[in-house]
């Protein structure tokens, strides 16, 4: 007698969506749960001793709910006991107490297959990430050596080296230890790439910005420097945690947002409540070659004119801090 065919799977999943066992299904009903005469038993406190089964009528195969408090998601829709759901074209997802499986139907199109993304050699591997690197240093050291007195510029160039050397080794083994300990991979080189490709465009954007303050008396681009400063960690952020949970990339994306709009939220406060402006530069004092500058010159008089607007705010604070109205006038 032949062994009759397998007409679905019902898995049981882990956290990566890696099958940790599964049941074949030759014929219906099928019962989950943790009692001992299902046909698949969960070891799940929040699971009941007949939680679920699976069985098919003339309008085809479905999931019904059976006596619990819990009840269980399928796809996107909770269910309750007693209620039922049809299984569609493609494989259902289900969410039973803290446990995650999929119910895969014989005439379900099975995914093509994924290729490995492993390089051809170790230089195809390694040459965009000294590539970054390269960029990096460069960048790094240029604006180092700008920075730097003169006397002091070989010092604080080993200096810049050496503290991004180490923090660079630090960030990257921390999210490889991450990735390693929740996905059995390290994605070393991955994590290696997002942080050079990160410091990379944040070097970039922030010099972009204040060129064009400069060029064309803007002075708000490089006002606003933080924002865009935030935006490009939120998306380093993302792209690391990808190494480590790459089912739920959505969810990471409503989080990197989430804290690129806490972290410019607090900034702009932050400052508003120092500066008693929204910015974080009291004047732009980014200075570039007379060459780069396209904005008009301002008149002498025309700019001497502008500042008889700021006499009366003067005006003001002088009155007050001689009257000792200002707060702390007396111990002044």
């Amino acid at each position: 007698m032949s062994a009759s065919p397998t007409i679905a799977l019902l898995e049981v999943l882990d956290r990566d969506d890696h099958v940790k066992h599964y049941l074949p299904v030759s014929t219906w009903p099928v019962s989950a749960g943790r009692a001992l005469d299902n046909d698949l038993v969960i070891d799940d406190d929040y699971i009941a001793p007949h939680h679920f089964r699976v069985d098919a009528d003339e309008n085809g195969v479905f999931v019904q709910v059976g006596e619990t408090i819990n009840g269980l998601r399928a796809g996107a829709r909770h269910l309750a006991y007693g209620e039922r759901i049809a299984v569609g074209s493609t494989p259902l997802r289900l969410e039973v107490g803290d446990s995650h499986l999929c119910l895969r139907l014989a005439h379900h199109t099975v995914p093509p297959e994924r290729p490995l993304r492993k390089p051809r050699s170790f230089w195809h591997a390694a040459r965009p990430i000294v590539t970054a690197g390269v960029a990096v240093v460069a960048v790094l050291l240029f604006t180092t050596w700008l920075d730097a007195d003169p006397d002091d510029a070989t010092r604080a160039l080993g200096a810049m080296l050496l503290t991004m050397l180490v923090a660079a080794s630090a960030w990257s083994a921390g999210w490889s230890l991450v990735s390693k300990i929740f996905t059995r991979r390290s994605h070393f080189w991955w994590h290696v790439r997002v942080m050079l490709i990160g410091v990379l465009a944040i070097d970039l954007v922030g010099s972009a910005a204040h060129l064009l303050a400069y060029s064309f008396s803007w002075p708000a681009v490089s006002d606003f420097t933080f924002v865009y400063t935030y935006a490009i960690i939120a998306a380093m952020l993302y792209f690391h945690v990808l190494g480590v949970e790459p089912k739920r990339p959505v969810r990471m994306q409503a989080v990197a947002v989430g804290m690129f709009v806490s972290a410019t939220g607090l900034s702009l406060w932050f400052n508003h409540q120092a500066r008693d402006q929204l910015g974080e530069e009291l004047y732009m004092n980014h200075l570039f070659p007379p060459a780069l500058r396209a904005a008009r010159p301002l008149e002498t008089d025309a700019f001497v004119k502008g500042l008889s607007s700021l006499k009366p705010t003067l005006d003001d604070k002088a009155r007050k801090r001689d009257t000792g109205d200002d707060g702390g006038g007396d111990e002044d």
